[in-house]
């Protein structure tokens, strides 16, 4: 008998994540007091500054979404551990409902409400990156891109050294990933000058294709 699979881990799903990882980005940046949502190195750095100069009210301010994206991660392996895979939903759809649940959220909220919103795209981005973590076989992430070019960079010199195409292919995994987060960004741009804060339902509408996506099975072992 065939096992069946959902597509959490198609390059396909990976291509619509990222996209919506790099809108998310730009929308937090250009929309929401120029600051990047998606990972939390950069907070984590100002906070520590602010705690270096004893600043501790602004520390506390960058440690809201840090708090965010952790607890994106924990509730979704909250999801993971007690869904028992027999509902109507997989356990990363419902995760996904919780990104887009977060997400049209943001759209409504003022300019006055900024750290808030940022917060609600660092839990979001947190749920996506624990949920989806590999992709083609490969751990890769669709909400930041460091770990991505680190990876299918070394995959590129492991094909330039011993002229393995499988490295190749895996290299261009990683880069075909970034390449659409980039146009994710680029999407992101164009539609936050025309939309402002409610150009965020715009990543909302792209995870609920992600969403959709998740119901069509592989029937690959």
């Amino acid at each position: 008998m065939k096992e069946h699979k959902q597509m959490s881990e198609s390059f396909a799903l990976a291509v619509v994540l990222a996209i919506a990882g790099g809108f998310m980005d730009t929308y937090s940046y250009i929309c929401r007091g120029g600051v990047f949502a998606n990972a939390e190195t950069g907070n984590i750095v100002l906070m520590a500054i602010n705690m270096a100069g004893l600043n501790i009210s602004k520390a506390l301010h960058y440690l809201v979404p840090i708090t965010a994206f952790a607890i994106g991660v924990v509730i979704s392996e909250i999801i993971r551990l007690k869904n028992n895979e027999e509902g109507l939903f997989h356990w990363r759809q419902i995760s996904l409902l919780l990104e887009i649940i977060a997400l049209v959220i943001c759209a409504f909220m003022p300019q006055s409400m900024n750290l808030m919103v940022n917060s609600l795209i660092s839990f979001t981005c947190g749920t996506q990156v624990a949920t989806f973590a590999k992709f083609h076989g490969y751990a890769m992430a669709t909400t930041m891109c460091t770990g991505n070019l680190r990876s299918g960079t070394q995959s590129l010199c492991q094909y330039i050294i011993h002229k393995d195409r499988n490295m190749l292919t895996k290299s261009m995994t990683y880069y075909g990933c970034i390449l659409f987060f980039v146009i994710g960004a680029i999407v992101g741009k164009y539609f936050c000058d025309i939309y402002n804060e409610k150009a965020i339902l715009v990543a909302s509408g792209m995870l609920v294709i992600a969403f959709a996506l998740m119901f069509k099975d592989s029937n690959k072992n």
